[in-house]
């Protein structure tokens, strides 16, 4: 294994706890929602799905009753660890790094999904995975995550643009896709110290306190709204290895 993979693989072994936590935590319920979907879509049920980058397994507990062979890949053994604990007998945990994975098993899934994956940047890359599916490939991604009060002042995560250019590479391709959002809105009240904290390194102490007066004025707390969209590409593909072939 190359020393990026090696450190790749180590990165998500120590922050595989704190992962799961964030997940556990979370209140957005995309995994039930989308679920829904596929089933409306008649989508699933399938003999074999792929979640690749899986990670600790989000989206396992609500498919794994409608496959009846669920692979779960990811290159950490920590996070396929966690994701053990999920898991029915009808899943099998592989520990493999995506490249060496999609490369061995072309063609070999009813559904190939990918849910926040964060190696799946190229044109190659996107092409692999296309290949690993004799018939669907979904791809779900995040494309909008802001609120009324932080995001004003910091920088636009540029993964939010992936799905952007993986209809980009899909359009060179010639192949047809659809489109679902799944939309969450989330109430919080945010304190004028813990606003004041987290900006403190970004800002110097004249500027942090004059984006706090306009932010807060004379109150020491906030309603803050948060909006958060995932947006799920999915697409068949055998025509489409069949006229480009790929």
């Amino acid at each position: 294994m190359s020393d990026y993979l090696n450190e790749l693989e180590t990165f998500w072994d120590e922050f595989a706890e704190e992962y799961e936590a964030i997940q556990q935590e979370s209140t957005f319920p995309i995994a039930k929602d989308l679920r829904d979907f596929l089933l409306e879509e008649n989508i699933l049920p399938c003999q074999s799905f792929l979640d690749l980058a899986g990670g600790t397994g989000r989206y396992l507990t609500a498919f794994q009753k409608y496959v009846k062979k669920y692979d779960l890949v990811d290159i950490s053994k920590e996070m396929l660890k966690l994701a053990g604990t999920k898991a029915g007998e009808n899943v099998q945990l592989i520990k493999q790094d995506q490249k060496t994975f999609l490369h061995l098993n072309k063609h070999s899934y009813d559904i190939a999904f990918t849910a926040m994956n964060p190696v799946l940047q190229t044109k190659t890359d996107f092409l692999d995975f296309c290949q690993v599916s004799k018939n669907w490939c979904l791809i779900l991604r995040v494309v909008k995550d802001e609120d009324q009060l932080f995001s004003s002042y910091e920088d636009k995560n540029p993964d939010l643009l992936l799905n952007d250019r993986y209809k980009i590479f899909l359009n060179e391709l010639g192949i047809s896709y659809h489109t679902k959002i799944f939309s969450y809105t989330k109430q919080e009240d945010i304190s004028r110290e813990f606003f004041q904290e987290y900006f403190a390194d970004d800002f110097s102490p004249a500027k942090l306190a004059e984006i706090i007066e306009s932010t807060f004025g004379d109150a020491q707390e906030k309603s803050n709204q948060k909006f958060l969209d995932f947006e799920l590409i999915y697409f068949q593909v055998p025509k489409a290895y069949n006229e480009n072939g790929f």
